[in-house]
Parts: C-alpha cells; structure tokens; sequence
C-alpha cells in the first residue's frame, strides 16, 4: 500500500472583526490556500473564528494585551474591512522589544509600539515564514510600505504589503509531498545512468511502479529515499509500516484533479 504522510502545519487564530458574507469569506480562504500552498505544500493554518465580542472596535493593541494575558503568545490574524477594501489582512506579532528601542537607531519609538502589518491575503503565508523563520523583520516591510523610522506607537501603514507582486505559481509547481510506499508498490534502481542525474549521489534510488503513481496522482522519477518502518503521526500517535517501506519527496501531478483542502476542525 502506499499513503501520503499527513501535514503537521503550524496553526494561527484568525479572528474576524466584522461581518463576512459566505460569498467573502471563502474567496478569502481560497486566496490563503492559495498562498500557503494548500493541499501539498502547506506552510501555514488558519483557525478562523468570530472575534469575541471584548476585541469589537477596541485597537489592536488591546487585542494583543488580551491574547497574552490568556497565554496565546504567537501571532495572529485579524480580518476586519480591509479584506474587502484591499484584500488585505492584520498579521500582528508582538510589542517591540527593548533592544529595538534602546539602541542608537532605534527602530521604534517604545515598547508601547505593536509590531503588526497589513498584508495581502495571499502573501500572509509566506510573509509568516519569513518573519517567524527567515531574516525578514516586520519593520523591513513597513519600512518598504512607506512607514517611518522609528516606528510610533498607533502608525499609519500608507499601503498594503504586497510582497512586490511576487509570483507565488512557480512556487506553488515546485512543492512536493511525501509518500509512504511498502514493498511490492515501487522499485528501486543503483544503475549508474540513473544515479548521475540526482544530487547529492545516492547509492539507491526510487520510485513507485507506474500504476501505483498514476493512482497516487504524483510524477514518478526516480528519487532519493530512505527505509522506514515507523512515522509518528500529528495527533502523537506511531503508524508501523511494514520491513522494507520507504519515504519518498515526490512532485503532485499537476493534472490531477486532487480533493479540496481541508481546513482545521473548529474553523469558519
């Protein structure tokens, strides 16, 4: 048999501050999947949720305040108007830190300066990744959206965070998603003429048998891959696989018509 390894994607509130028509709110989810690279690639969830009622017309560092003081320290989402004004959203993160204000050029004025930005809905994932993982910095793109330095406290953001119209579609063709595969549904090749092509040099190279892949939905290459009997799953638990079973990064077939992706269980 063969399986596609569930995703375990990080997962961020997004809490809606005004009134969404059904209409609006999936063409906004079809713009995030879009750009998180849903159903294969996905780098980030949203948990979308009314916003309680204490958030309403309040800033947002208020709503900050809140989120920490109920220990949900990561950033979140807020969708308000500018979802239809501007197909935009409110990625806040954190308050600004004493070493970006006591230095001596300091990016923000005080610690009373919340460092959030509005973005592009489908641009919001990979601007994440950047913040959270990259050396990209909030103030850099407030920076380049026409904020100035030091950053002050309630700052107007003169335009939206478009990531410079950076094209998300090769991005998107070039994620790939892993495969379990047990023996008897792949094959496996140390002929040289295949081995060149890959790099670094494997000494074994994979892939699944045609049928197998053509069922699967994924363009069969030859790949790297490494033996497994076991994989731990999101929810914790460990599924045994049978001596001999592989993992393989395999490329989704892009004509295949795949199943819609499934958003967190407790989402609008």
């Amino acid at each position: 048999m063969v399986f596609v390894e569930p995703q375990d994607a990080p997962r961020l509130s997004a809490y809606v501050l005004t009134d969404l028509s059904a209409e609006e709110l999936n063409s906004f989810k079809k713009a995030f999947e879009y750009g998180t690279f849903a159903p294969f690639g996905t780098m980030l969830e949203l948990v979308i949720k009314k916003a309680p009622d204490d958030y309403l017309n309040r800033p947002h560092s208020y709503i900050r305040t809140k989120e920490n003081e109920a220990g949900r320290t990561d950033p979140f989402v807020l969708i308000d108007d500018q979802l239809r004004l501007e197909d935009a959203v409110w990625y806040v993160d954190t308050f600004a830190a004493d070493f970006e204000v006591d230095i001596d050029e300091p990016i923000a004025a005080s610690t009373a300066v919340l460092w959030e930005i509005l973005v592009q809905t489908e641009y919001l994932p990979i601007s994440w990744a950047t913040y959270q993982f990259g050396n990209g910095h909030i103030h850099a793109d407030l920076d380049y959206c026409g904020v100035k330095t030091p950053v002050q406290e309630n700052f107007k953001q003169p335009k939206v965070n478009r990531c410079d119209g950076m094209g998300l579609q090769s991005l998107r063709q070039q994620q790939t998603m892993f495969i379990i595969a047990e023996p008897g549904d792949f094959e496996k090749s140390t002929d040289e003429e295949v081995l060149k092509g890959l790099a670094p040099l494997p000494d074994v190279v994979y892939r699944l048998k045609e049928e197998v892949a053509r069922g699967l939905g994924v363009l069969n290459q030859w790949v790297d891959g490494i033996e497994t009997q076991s994989r731990e799953q999101p929810d914790g638990t460990v599924k045994e696989f049978p001596e001999g079973t592989v993992r393989l990064q395999m490329k989704p077939d892009p004509d295949v018509s795949w199943p819609p992706y499934k958003w967190p269980e407790g989402s609008l």
